[in-house]
């Protein structure tokens, strides 16, 4: 059965279903009874390759089609990769820029992630394989910069290639060059990234300073905050080892999660391993896979064509306990850069609507251009206020509201925001949470959905948002709902870890309005 239609009949709640078949872009209804499976979307015509110049009726280019021979591997832009510039130039290039975004982050409060795309786009001298190195160097340099403080390093070239030895399981060429420079025995370099657990990785980093006491305290690379806003992590074992867990896996490099649109799933995953991938299909939701964190596919068919999307698992997962039906009408209050509401479009197969808006009309640009790129067009962009409903109040089959955060969810790809939150934010931010989900609150129709989802852990930003309004406004109630992931009910909120499926971590929380 769908849930209640706009008209004005007693709205009904629709039943929690117990178990739920793998989630694919079209996934039979868990409201009722089965009508038959969904038709899915009509892929346009693929022209052969000698036409991909020509532009479909919309102005985009034309896709090759699916069917194509697949190309040589041997000859993938994966596989010819090399460094165009030489090492020397590398390893100064590297200092310059770390240098530049350190001071950025630290001084100008600037997200290191903007300013380092921004000095990379300036070269264009680069190749792929120096893009990546300088990146992780610098990145390095924010996730290991609580061993590296109190070691007092002056010289950049110390501090990247100790970050860089911490991080990556090899040891690159151009820490040769940096430990010449600060005269160290490039010969007694040993990478630690590939260290199984915090136990040997301190025992490394000892060994690696036998002249010197250091520190390997894992809560040292963390602000002294979280130890006071963490809830208890889930696992076997005591409270301590499974925090250790969690800090381990903050400390990792994040995969690359993308997902399929608009095609059959399996015809991507052939596609991209013919490139010379090797994507990891999750097992439930078969439209997802995971990629190595080097990975880079902007270059590729399936992403330029839209049929390839890069989304982390955890924010896939929201869309997924949104669960809208093909024909609603949803609203993504705080839209951002648009991964979510673009993959409601995808969940609504392409027909109803999907109403993106943001405080920030600049980061609503890159909603529009993603989805440009996207095979849907059920999609609009609104600048909003944050206080009004974006729309008529009470017209919309379901409502997202993906607030500002802590964020430290996302601590694995953007290592810097450690470094930068002040704990006296999360207050204000549970309250700005707050005011916007009751905002948004008002844009849900009778027997409509409300879903609030932050990238964050704090009990303040989770529950401490969503048993308030629940109490302050009684017609809502947490509709449980199966756990994106794996399949097993919960209450209607889930907490998701990056140590149980290698995802940013997430809170989730759906909501039935009852009248």
């Amino acid at each position: 059965m769908k849930r209640p239609s706009t008209k004005r009949s007693a709205p009904k709640r629709k039943p929690v279903s117990k178990s739920k078949p793998a989630v694919t872009p079209t996934r039979p209804s868990e409201r009722g009874p089965s009508k038959g499976p969904r038709p899915r979307p009509s892929v346009p015509e693929m022209k052969p390759v000698s036409e991909r110049g020509r532009r479909t009726p919309d102005g985009r280019p034309r896709p090759p089609r699916l069917n194509e021979p697949p190309p040589d591997p041997s000859k993938s832009p994966e596989r010819i990769q090399t460094h165009v510039l030489s090492l020397d130039k590398l390893a100064r290039l590297t200092v310059e820029t770390a240098v530049i975004v350190e001071r950025a982050v630290y001084e100008d409060k600037k997200h290191a992630d903007r300013t380092l795309s921004n000095i990379l786009r300036e070269r264009r001298d680069l190749g792929q394989l120096d893009r990546m190195l300088i990146s992780q160097a610098v990145f390095a340099l924010f996730r290991w910069k609580g061993w590296l403080d109190p070691l007092g390093f002056e010289r950049p070239e110390a501090r990247l290639l100790y970050a860089w030895l911490l991080d990556a399981p090899i040891v690159h060429p151009v820490c040769r060059l940096w430990a010449q420079a600060i005269r160290r025995d490039p010969s007694r370099l040993v990478s630690l990234g590939g260290a199984p657990n915090w136990t040997a990785r301190a025992e490394g980093w000892k060994r690696l300073h036998e002249d010197i006491a250091v520190t390997a305290d894992p809560w040292r690379l963390f602000p002294q905050w979280l130890r006071d806003h963490l809830p208890i992590p889930p696992g076997l074992g005591s409270p301590k080892t499974k925090n250790l867990e969690f800090l381990h896996s903050l400390q990792s490099r994040p995969s690359l999660w993308v997902r399929t649109q608009g095609v059959e799933p399996k015809n991507v995953w052939t596609e991209l391993g013919n490139l010379g991938l090797r994507p990891w299909i999750h097992r439930r939701i078969l439209s997802a896979a995971k990629l190595g964190p080097d990975a880079n596919v902007h270059h590729l068919d399936p992403f330029k064509y839209g049929r390839l999307e890069i989304q982390d698992l955890a924010s896939q997962a929201v869309g997924i306990a949104c669960d809208p039906d093909p024909g609603e009408r949803w609203w993504d209050a705080c839209a951002g850069a648009g991964g979510k509401a673009i993959h409601l479009a995808a969940l609504l197969e392409g027909k109803g609507l999907v109403v993106a808006t943001d405080v920030n009309e600049s980061k609503l640009k890159e909603t529009i251009r993603r989805a440009r790129r996207s095979p849907f067009r059920n999609l609009t962009t609104k600048v909003w206020d944050g206080k009004r409903v974006a729309g008529k109040p009470g017209s919309f089959d379901g409502v997202l509201v993906d607030a500002p955060c802590s964020a430290l969810g996302t601590w694995r790809r953007n290592p810097d925001a450690r470094w930068t939150l002040d704990k006296d934010a999360i207050p204000r931010l549970a309250e700005l949470q707050a005011q916007l989900l009751r905002a948004a609150a008002a844009g849900v129709r009778p027997g409509g959905t409300l879903v609030y989802s932050v990238c964050t852990l704090t009990p303040a930003e989770t529950l401490g948002v969503i048993r308030p309004f629940l109490a302050e406004r009684p017609e809502f109630k947490l509709d449980p709902f199966p756990h994106p992931l794996t399949g097993v009910d919960t209450d209607g909120t889930v907490l998701l870890w990056p140590q149980e499926s290698d995802n940013d971590a997430m809170f989730i929380a759906r909501m039935v309005r009852s009248s």
